[in-house]
């Protein structure tokens, strides 16, 4: 074959392709609105219980995933640890496991849910060294390159949960930066999910600046307060593991009962801060300015990936209430939401009763989902 003819051959098969895609200039409507609710799938490829091929093969089943679009649940945001998809030393993909992936993100889309991808990395052994962020650029050419021909209305790539990089906060600018530059090489059409550093919270976002790419959701995860959110949790810090009851609205009337009987002073101080606060759907609404201003100001979609309210020593009017602020202040500034989670106790905590999907009813009231018939 003369070079001439494999010239031909080469600009055939080009046009054959068609033309790259234009970048969009800002997420679609049509993505913000099925981004405006969702829930946070914890277990599946986030510590498992069993950690076996059943597991991993059928936690959710093709039921259940009806029930969440019936209840008026636009999304999930799957949560997935790097150690179950991604090879560090290397830098590549696992494929054995990101078949399962792939079978558990065709589950929720053939159920009309959207799937954010979230990489949930709270091991966090790439952080600020430069070999780990290398590699974890590796992994993101070769996951995007993976998801390039699924249907950018239904997937949503979110580059990192809750990156930390406190103190070195232009050393993750500068890392995002790349990785979304990387994404888009390869998913010219996909909406990508960026996060300040600081653990992903407010207060990291709004050190941020915007990115160039118009098709960028900006996330935050949101606990506030802390006092009322993760009461009696045994991993918080230590003057938040005694509290209990603790009130929702709070004032120093409410609270001041409970501070009688703690014994230790700064759980006390912790306490007596959350009631003079009082917090309300005002307090909320306030909270929650720096954000919605910093979205204003640049004018770019907001997303709330993580809420929500740990139960076990929380009263359920109190959660309601905290609930329903929380939610209507999202949806007041139309910033879509992802509670914590579907298959967690923070949030919809879903159950099985009878072998049938069953939810906090009192959440998933508060929220404005619809609960099943």
């Amino acid at each position: 074959m003369t070079l001439s003819i494999l010239a031909f051959v080469a600009i055939s098969l080009t046009s054959c392709a068609g033309p790259t895609p234009e970048p969009l200039k800002s997420v679609p409507k049509s993505r913000l609105a099925k981004l405006a609710k969702g829930a946070n799938i914890c277990r599946w490829f986030r510590y498992p219980d069993p950690e076996t091929t059943e597991h991993f093969d059928s936690y959710i089943k093709p039921a259940e995933a009806a029930q969440m679009k019936k209840m008026g649940l636009g999304h999930v945001r799957l949560c997935i640890s790097p150690k179950y998809i991604w090879n560090q030393a290397e830098g590549t993909v696992i494929l054995d496991q990101f078949t399962r992936i792939e079978k558990a993100i065709d589950l929720f889309q053939k159920a009309g849910l959207m799937v954010v991808l979230d990489i949930h990395n709270e091991e966090r052994a790439w952080e600020g060294t430069p070999d780990g962020e290398a590699r974890f650029k590796q992994f993101w050419t070769s996951l995007s390159q993976k998801f390039a021909n699924t249907d950018p209305e239904m997937m949503v790539l979110e580059i990192v949960n809750e990156p930390v990089y406190d103190k070195i906060e232009d050393k993750w600018f500068a890392l995002q930066k790349e990785l979304v530059a990387i994404i888009r090489k390869n998913a010219p059409q996909h909406t990508i999910i960026a996060s300040g550093p600081n653990w992903g919270g407010v207060w990291g976002l709004t050190k941020s600046a915007p990115l160039t790419d118009g098709n960028v959701l900006y996330s935050f995860h949101c606990y506030d307060p802390f006092a009322f959110s993760h009461q009696g949790a045994s991993w918080a810090s230590e003057n938040v593991k005694p509290l209990k009851n603790v009130p929702y609205p709070s004032n120093p009337e409410a609270v001041a009962p409970l501070i009688a009987e703690l014994k230790q002073q700064d759980a006390k101080d912790l306490l007596k801060q959350y009631g003079d606060e009082r917090w309300d759907i005002n307090k909320m609404r306030s909270n929650f300015k720096q954000a919605v201003d910093w979205g204003k100001k640049y004018g770019v979609s907001l997303y709330c990936g993580e809420f929500g309210v740990y139960p076990a020593v929380s009263k359920s009017e109190h959660r309601a209430n905290w609930f329903r602020d929380f939610g209507q202040v999202l949806t007041e500034n139309k910033i879509g939401w992802s509670v914590w989670g579907w298959d967690e106790g923070f949030g919809l905590n879903r159950q099985y009763v009878d072998g049938k999907p069953v939810v906090d009813t009192m959440v998933a009231k508060s929220l404005g989902l619809k609960l099943a018939q």
